[in-house]
């Protein structure tokens, strides 16, 4: 469980540097990038670990990057804008949610799938006879 918090942590900081270099608004797609990325770099085996790292990357990242935009608005002393319904706001949260499982999938498919790193083992010297 400790190696699928770190690839959350890890994740998170990686959508959320995407997110602020990129030139335009992604919506989900830098974390799902960076869920997968790291899901398949921390080696998560299982996808009980896959969906903890994955919900934790989209979580943090929806929720830093909104933060964000919320102090942008109150240190330029702008009027927050009103809050519209439409088919998009309504929509994002679950598209969010199965983007998340089906990252979590992918990464853990890809880390199951590399190849296992080769050990080699100890060369062992039969014992010397007394001379």
């Amino acid at each position: 469980m400790d190696r699928s918090i770190k690839a959350g942590i890890y994740g998170f900081i990686l959508a959320v540097v995407i997110n602020l270099f990129s030139p335009t608004y992604l919506d989900f797609v830098p974390s799902f990038a960076a869920a997968i990325l790291v899901i398949f770099i921390f080696g998560v085996d299982t996808f009980k670990e896959g969906l903890v790292s994955a919900f934790m990357t989209y979580f943090f990242t929806i929720e830093v990057l909104n933060t964000l935009v919320g102090a942008i608005y109150y240190y330029s002393n702008e009027q927050y804008p009103a809050i519209t319904f439409d088919v998009y706001s309504v929509l994002s949260p679950i598209v969010s949610a199965v983007t998340a499982v089906i990252a979590a999938y992918v990464g853990v498919w890809l880390a199951k799938k590399r190849k296992p790193q080769q050990t080699t083992l100890p060369i062992v010297q039969p014992p010397s006879l007394p001379a």
